[in-house]
């Protein structure tokens, strides 16, 4: 009778350990979703007073412990097809994004395009923006130089060319605009590609990726080069690859 009894009290205290714990894993889900959409809001009421515009919310991630800030990704109309970073760091509150960077694209192409066709004549430049957030101190008006300076790890740019004579000019052509650059002091990662006669002007914003980078890239490319610059605005790192 009286193992029964202790049984009975056992497995009472057993029931109630688990509809405790059961209770606790709710009551902790429940504050991770509250915690979640907290932050949530106070990252798209930043977005929306810091450019005075809409924002449409894809997802967030609050879950990588070993980052020391919550990342979430939004959309814009002006630039419905890029995915904009936003990030809010857990020790200090600060709130950045990467949406200057899709602002810049066009006054980068523009002052990059007219100084390449000086190098290379049958070219044409895309910037691609995207990447790391920037401090909040970026402005719409800050100048290019600066920005390559705080945009890390430099302006990413790619540079389609024709140019029949490029096994033989190529190093030299290069290093012109190296130097052009190093005198703008514009940190520039550049992605050169010389396509085959009559394929550059059907190349544009919409298929460069795939035509230099996809599958088929051979029917388009004769060789591409890789030029990262450091702050000494030497070439740190740079290679030619035959397409094949």
């Amino acid at each position: 009778m009286i193992e029964k009894i202790a049984i009975g009290i056992i497995s009472i205290i057993l029931a109630i350990g688990v509809c405790g714990c059961m209770s606790n894993s709710k009551d902790s889900k429940k504050d991770v979703v509250k915690q979640e959409s907290s932050v949530k809001d106070m990252m798209m009421e930043h977005m929306r007073e810091k450019y005075n515009e809409e924002f449409e919310f894809v997802n967030i991630d609050t879950e990588v412990w070993t980052a020391p800030y919550t990342e979430m990704i939004v959309k814009s109309e002006k630039f419905p097809n890029h995915r904009i970073v936003v990030q809010r760091y857990s020790e200090t509150g600060a709130i950045v994004d990467n949406y200057m960077d899709f602002h810049m694209k066009e006054r980068i192409e523009e002052e990059l395009t007219e100084i390449v066709k000086k190098i290379y004549p049958k070219s044409k430049v895309f910037y691609r923006p995207g990447g790391r957030p920037v401090p909040n101190s970026v402005t719409p008006d800050i100048s290019i130089s600066e920005y390559s300076k705080i945009r890390l790890p430099g302006l990413p740019v790619t540079i389609c060319i024709e140019d029949p004579d490029y096994e033989t000019n190529k190093g030299e052509k290069i290093e012109e605009l190296r130097k052009v650059l190093e005198e703008k002091k514009y940190i520039c990662n550049l992605d050169v590609f010389y396509i085959k006669e009559g394929k550059i002007d059907l190349i544009n914003e919409d298929n460069e990726t795939e035509v230099l980078t996809g599958p088929h890239n051979a029917e388009w490319v004769l060789i591409r080069g890789n030029f990262n610059m450091g702050d000494s605005f030497e070439f740190s790192y740079y290679e030619w690859r035959e397409i094949k």
